[in-house]
C-alpha cells in the first residue's frame, strides 16, 4: 500500500483535466429549526421547572375567583380561584408525555412495519407487503379519538388511555410514510450497488433506508406531535382526557367556554400555550428534516451547476473571430446578459449571441458553462434567487423581454419562443394523453379546444408518431416517441424560436439520429431559428450553421461551424474537440494473421453464458428480455456490449453480476455457477461479490446521499468474503484502503470526509469507480458509465478505467450504446439487438466491417465531428 500519510488533507493534488473539488463553506443557518428548537425548549422547560416549582399550587384554589391578569397572578385566576399561571406550567407536563408517548408508539411500530412492508415489495415479494399494508388499515377503521372514546368506556378515561389510543390510530400514518420513502430508496443504484457489496437486507434497511426516509419520519413525528396535542387536548375539552383536577391545557380550553367574554384570559393563556407547542413542533420537524439532509448544506443555486475554477481563473474570450454577418432582425437577441445569484456570485456574464430566422446556432459547453441558464434567461424561468440584466430580443416583440413581468412573458412563452427539454419524462405530465398534453399548448394562448384537438393530432402524425398515440399515456411510449411528443408541443404554435436543451442525451443514437433529422427538417419548413443546446461536438457540426462556446459563463469563441472547429482559438475549444474524438484501442487494430501451425493456448473464460433467457410478465403478458444469449468472457480481456436501450444488454449484466437470474441457460462468473436451479435455491454470492464489481450509468444516483464518501467507498470491505480472503478488518484498516484508492482515481484525500452532492459529475463517477475496486476484484462491470457525462470528462473517467484495469489486471466488462466508446476501450465486442447477441468478434473488426444490418445502422447513426 502506497504512503499517503505524508499528504495533507488539505491540499488538493494538481491533475490535469480533472475538476477541482468544490469548497466547504460556512453551514447555513436554519430559521425553522432555531425558532422551532426555542419554543419547543420553552415548553420544555416550563415542564421541567413545573415538576419542582410553581407560584402557586396549580390544583387547589387559594385566591379569589376570575380574576385578570395582574402583578400577582400574572395570567390571573381560574373559576376555582386557582392560578393559571400555575396550571399552565403544570399543563406542560400533559402536553410532553401525550405527545412524545403517542408519536412514540406510532413511529415504534409504523415505521418498523412501513419499511419492511417497502423491502419486501421492492424485492418482488408483493403478496405479503400487501397482507402486511392491509393489517395496518384495519386501524383506520378506528381513528385515534374514536378508539379514545372506546378505550375510554371500557378501562376509564385518563391520560394514558387517551396516550395509547392516539398511538395506536397514528401507526397507519406512519407506516405509509416509511413504505413510500422506502419504495423509492429501494429502487435506487446506491441501494442496487450495495446488493452488489453483498450488503443483507437487514444492513440495507438500517444503512441506506432508514437514513434517507429519516427526514420525513420526522417531519411525520412532529405532524403527529401536534396532533396529539390537539387531540388530548380536545378529549380534555369533552372530559375524557386527563381527570380533574391534574391541570390540562385542553381541560383549561373545556372549562373557559361559560366565560367567554366575560374572563377571555381563561381561553386565550392555554390556547396561545397549544399554539406555541404546535408551532415549535412543526417548525423543529421541518428543521431536522433539512439539518439531516446533506444536500442542504453548501447547496448551490437550483438547477446551476457549481463552477470548477471561475473563482480563481477568470476567462477571457478570445479575440473576435472574422465577424459574423450581422443579422438585420433576429428571431432572438441576448445582449451583455448577465445573471446573477442573490449573494452576487456570476453565473453568466457579458453574454450575447443572436439568432436570425431559419438559422440553427449551437451553444457548447461543458456542464456548469451556463448553456442552460442562457435558455432560461431567454424564456424567463430563471429559478428563485437568480437574476438577470441586459437585452433579451424576440423579433416582432417590441422592448426588453428581462423589463416584462412574469404575466407578459408567460403569454409569449410556447408562441413566439419554446423550449424542447432534456428529459422528456419528466417534461410531461404522466397523467395527462400525450394528445391533450399537445393540444394544451395551443388551447393556453386561446385556441378553441376543437382546433387545438384536430390541430395536436397533425402534429403527432407530422412528427412520426402513429395512429392513436396521442389516446396514449407517456410511459406507455418509448423514450424517442416521448421526445417527438415534447417536439410537437414546442412547434405547437409555430413559435419564432425553438430553444432546444440537450435533447438527444437520453436517447440511443439511432434514435438521436431520428429526433435530429426530424427538428432539424421541421425547424427549416416552419422558418425558425433554433438554439441547440449540447455538450456534444459531433451533434453540433450535423446540426447547426453557427455555433457559440461558453466556459464558466463566458463567451470564449463564436463563428461558422466550420470555422470554428477546423481552426479553434480557444484552448478551451480545442480541449473539447480534442476530447470528442475518441481513439480506437491500440491493441484493436484488424490484422491479418497466417493460420497458426500449433493451436495457440487462449486464457480461461472468467465469465461464461451459454443459451441464457430471460422472460418477464408484464400485465399478464410475457416479455423476452434475452433470448438464448450466449458468450465468453476469457480473464484479463476488455469485452464490450453494445446496443440500444431494450436490446438486453442490462438484464444480462444483472444476471452475470448475481443481481438477476436466468429463466434458462448457464452461467458462471469468477467461478461461481449463477445457473438457474431446479428447486429455486439461490447460490452463496459472497465470493463472487468479492471477485465482481460494478460501476453504474448514473454517478449520483449510485451514490448515497446520506453517506460520506469515505463510509461509500469502504463498503464493498464489509462483505466477509473479502475479509475472509486477507482484506482489512478493522475500522482503520478500511479508511488506508479507501485513501490509497481514492489516491489511485485522482481525488484528494479529504474527499472521504465530504458527501456526493458536493462534487461534479466527473468526480462522482471517479468515487463510483473508487468503490468498485477498493476490494481488489477481478471483474469490474460498468454499465453506461460516461453517458451522463461530458464528453472531456468523458474521456478522462474512460482513460482511468483502462489505466486501472491494467494497473490491477482486470477483466473489464464494459456496457454502452456507443460504439465509440467500446471501441476506445474494447478488444471484443458483441452487438445486441432485441435479445440476442446479432455480431460479436474483435472490436476492430466489428467497426470497420460489420456483418449484420443492425451493426451497420448503429454505426451510421452515430455522430461524427465533421
Amino acid at each position: 500500500m502506497r504512503d499517503t500519510a505524508r499528504r495533507a488533507p488539505s491540499v488538493e493534488p494538481v491533475i490535469p483535466g480533472v475538476e477541482p473539488v468544490e469548497t466547504r463553506r460556512r453551514p447555513r443557518v436554519h430559521p425553522q429549526l432555531v425558532i422551532g428548537a426555542v419554543l419547543v425548549g420553552l415548553v420544555l422547560v416550563t415542564a421541567l421547572v413545573s415538576l419542582v416549582w410553581t407560584p402557586y399550587d396549580p390544583e387547589h384554589a387559594g385566591a379569589e375567583r376570575l380574576l385578570p391578569p395582574g402583578a400577582e397572578h400574572w395570567f390571573g385566576t381560574d373559576r376555582f380561584g386557582r392560578d393559571v399561571f400555575s396550571q399552565v406550567m403544570a399543563g406542560a407536563q400533559i402536553t410532553l408525555l401525550v405527545g412524545v408517548v403517542a408519536v412514540g408508539i406510532a413511529a415504534l411500530v409504523g415505521v418498523p412495519l412501513g419499511v419492511l412492508a417497502g423491502m419486501l415489495q421492492g424485492t418482488g415479494r408483493g403478496k405479503p407487503a400487501t397482507v402486511l399494508m392491509r393489517g395496518t388499515d384495519i386501524l383506520l377503521a378506528f381513528p385515534g379519538l374514536l378508539l379514545a372514546i372506546v378505550l375510554g368506556a371500557v378501562y376509564g378515561a385518563g391520560t394514558v388511555t387517551a396516550m395509547v389510543a392516539l398511538g395506536i390510530g397514528s401507526i397507519p400514518a406512519f407506516a405509509r410514510v416509511a413504505r413510500s420513502g422506502t419504495l423509492q430508496v429501494v429502487r435506487s443504484d446506491y441501494v442496487l450497488a450495495a446488493r452488489a457489496a453483498n450488503r443483507g437486507e437487514v444492513a440495507i434497511a438500517a444503512r441506506h433506508v432508514l437514513p434517507n426516509i429519516a427526514g420525513t419520519v420526522l417531519v411525520q413525528c412532529s405532524v403527529n406531535f401536534a396532533i396529539a396535542v390537539l387531540a388530548e387536548a380536545g378529549l380534555s375539552f369533552l372530559g375524557l382526557g386527563t381527570p380533574p383536577p391534574t391541570p390540562s391545557w385542553g381541560r383549561m380550553l373545556q372549562e373557559s367556554q361559560q366565560f367567554l367574554g366575560l374572563a377571555d384570559h381563561l381561553a386565550i393563556v392555554p390556547g396561545v400555550a397549544i399554539a406555541i407547542a404546535v408551532l415549535g413542533f412543526n417548525l423543529l420537524g421541518d428543521g431536522l428534516r433539512d439539518v439531516l439532509d446533506p444536500r442542504l448544506e453548501n447547496a448551490a443555486t437550483p438547477g446551476v451547476e457549481p463552477v470548477g475554477t471561475a473563482a480563481t481563473s477568470p476567462v477571457e474570450p478570445v479575440e473576435t473571430p472574422s465577424p459574423v454577418e450581422p443579422v438585420e432582425t433576429p428571431a432572438l437577441d441576448l445582449r451583455g446578459l448577465t445573471v446573477r445569484t442573490r449573494s452576487g456570485r456570476p453565473l453568466l456574464t457579458d453574454v450575447s449571441l443572436r439568432v436570425a430566422a431559419g438559422e440553427r446556432v449551437g451553444l457548447i459547453g461543458e456542464s456548469g458553462s451556463g448553456k442552460t441558464m442562457t435558455a432560461l434567461a431567454a424564456l424567463g424561468l430563471l429559478p428563485d434567487g437568480v437574476s438577470a440584466t441586459g437585452h433579451v430580443g424576440l423579433a416582432g416583440v417590441d422592448g426588453n423581454l428581462l423589463d416584462r413581468g412574469e404575466r407578459a412573458v408567460a403569454r409569449l412563452r410556447g408562441r413566439e419562443i419554446s423550449m424542447v427539454f432534456q428529459e422528456p419524462m419528466t417534461a410531461l405530465n404522466p397523467l395527462m394523453r400525450v394528445g391533450r398534453q399537445v393540444a394544451e399548448t395551443m388551447t393556453v394562448h386561446g385556441v378553441s379546444s376543437r382546433t387545438a384537438s384536430s390541430r395536436a393530432a397533425a402534429l403527432l402524425a407530422e412528427v412520426g408518431l402513429p395512429d392513436g398515440a396521442a389516446r396514449r399515456y407517456p410511459h406507455e411510449l418509448s423514450g424517442g416517441q416521448r421526445q417527438r411528443v415534447v417536439l410537437a408541443m414546442a412547434l405547437a404554435n409555430d413559435p419564432a424560436v425553438l430553444v432546444a436543451d440537450e435533447p438527444t442525451t437520453a436517447l440511443d443514437v439511432t434514435v438521436q439520429r431520428q429526433v435530429l433529422d426530424l427538428m432539424t427538417r421541421l425547424v427549416s419548413d416552419r422558418g425558425a431559428g433554433l438554439l441547440f443546446i449540447t455538450h456534444d461536438l459531433a451533434v453540433v457540426s450535423q446540426v447547426c450553421e453557427r455555433v457559440v462556446v461558453l466556459l464558466d459563463g463566458v463567451v470564449v469563441e463564436e463563428g461558422p461551424v466550420a470555422e470554428v472547429f477546423a481552426h479553434p482559438r480557444h484552448e478551451y475549444t480545442r480541449r473539447l474537440l480534442a476530447a470528442s474524438t475518441l481513439e480506437p484501442r491500440a491493441t484493436t487494430t484488424l490484422v491479418e494473421r497466417p493460420t497458426p501451425v500449433e493451436p495457440v493456448e487462449t486464457p480461461p473464460a472468467l465469465i461464461r453464458v451459454e443459451d441464457v433467457t430471460r422472460n418477464y410478465t408484464s400485465r399478464g403478458q410475457a416479455v423476452h428480455a434475452l433470448r438464448g444469449v450466449s458468450l465468453s468472457v476469457p480473464e484479463g480481456q476488455r469485452f464490450g456490449i453494445v446496443g440500444e436501450s431494450g436490446s438486453g444488454k442490462s438484464t444480462l449484466l444483472r444476471i452475470i453480476a448475481g443481481l438477476d437470474r436466468a429463466t434458462s441457460g448457464r452461467v458462471t462468473s469468477a467461478g461461481v455457477d449463477l445457473s438457474p436451479a431446479p428447486g429455486g435455491a439461490a447460490p452463496d454470492l459472497g465470493d463472487l461479490r468479492a471477485a465482481l464489481q460494478l460501476v453504474f450509468q448514473d454517478p449520483y444516483g449510485s451514490l448515497d446521499p446520506r453517506m460520506t464518501v469515505g463510509d461509500i467507498v469502504a463498503e464493498p470491505l464489509l462483505n466477509p468474503a473479502n475479509i475472509r480472503d486477507g482484506g482489512p478488518r478493522t475500522a482503520a484498516a478500511r479508511r488506508d484502503a479507501v485513501r490509497e484508492m481514492l489516491d489511485a482515481v485522482g481525488l484528494p484525500l479529504d474527499a472521504a470526509e465530504r458527501y456526493p452532492h458536493q462534487f461534479s459529475g466527473g468526480q462522482r463517477q471517479r468515487i463510483a469507480i473508487a468503490r468498485a475496486l477498493v476490494c481488489r476484484p477481478r471483474i469490474l462491470v460498468a454499465d453506461e458509465p460516461v453517458s451522463a457525462l461530458d464528453v472531456s470528462v468523458r474521456q478522462q473517467v474512460l482513460d482511468l478505467l483502462a489505466r486501472l484495469a491494467d494497473e490491477h489486471a482486470l477483466t473489464l466488462l464494459l456496457v454502452s450504446h456507443d460504439l465509440g466508446v467500446v471501441r476506445h476501450v474494447a478488444d471484443h465486442v458483441a452487438v445486441m439487438h432485441d435479445g440476442l447477441i446479432v455480431e460479436q468478434g474483435p472490436t476492430a473488426q466489428v467497426y470497420d466491417d460489420p456483418a449484420h444490418e443492425y451493426t451497420r445502422r448503429l454505426r451510421a447513426a452515430t455522430p461524427l465531428l465533421r
